[in-house]
C-alpha cells in the first residue's frame, strides 16, 4: 500500500470512528430524554430500517442472549414501543413490530440531524455519493458479527 493510501485509510478509519462515537453519544443522550436504555434505541433502530424481525433475529443482530433480547422487548413493549405478534411465517415464533405513533416521538428527535446530514450531503456529486454508498455498503457486508467479535483486554 502507497503511503499516500495508508495516510487516507488511516485518516478514513478516524473520521468514522468519530462519526461513529459522536453517534452513539448522540443517540444515548436521546435514549436518556425518552426514559430508554442504549441498547433499546439501536433495537428501535433496526426494526425500522430492516423491519419486522423475530426476536431470534434482533438476538443474532445485537449479539444479545435470548433473555438479553427478552428483557430489551419486554421494557420496549411495556413502553409502547412495540408490539409482538405472531409470525405468519412461522406459527411457532412472534415478530417485532414498531408501534408507529412511539416510533415517531423517536424520530422526532432526530430531526435536526437529518437536515444535518442531508446538507452535508448536497456538497457532493452524485459519483462520490455512489463511491460512499459503497464504502458503507461493503463495511456493513463485512463486519464482525456480533458474536464472533469478542472485544479484548
Amino acid at each position: 500500500m502507497s503511503s499516500e493510501k495508508q495516510h487516507l485509510s488511516s485518516a478514513l478509519t478516524r473520521a468514522v470512528r468519530l462519526f461513529i462515537a459522536g453517534s452513539s453519544l448522540f443517540s444515548q443522550r436521546v435514549a436518556e430524554k425518552l426514559g430508554l436504555h442504549p441498547t433499546d434505541m439501536q433495537f428501535l433502530n433496526l426494526l425500522d430500517l430492516l423491519g419486522p424481525m423475530t426476536p431470534g433475529t434482533l438476538g443474532q443482530c445485537s449479539g444479545l442472549s435470548s433473555g438479553g433480547v427478552t428483557v430489551v422487548l419486554d421494557r420496549l413493549e411495556k413502553a409502547g414501543y412495540i408490539r409482538r405478534a405472531r409470525n405468519p411465517g412461522d406459527r411457532r415464533s412472534v415478530l417485532v413490530l414498531l408501534q408507529p405513533a412511539r416510533q415517531k416521538r423517536v424520530t422526532a428527535n432526530y430531526d435536526s440531524v437529518q437536515k444535518q446530514f442531508e446538507s452535508v450531503l448536497t456538497g457532493f456529486s452524485e459519483r462520490e455519493l455512489e463511491t460512499v454508498l459503497r464504502f458503507f455498503s461493503a463495511a456493513n457486508e463485512t463486519r464482525p458479527q456480533p458474536m464472533q467479535a469478542r472485544a479484548t483486554e
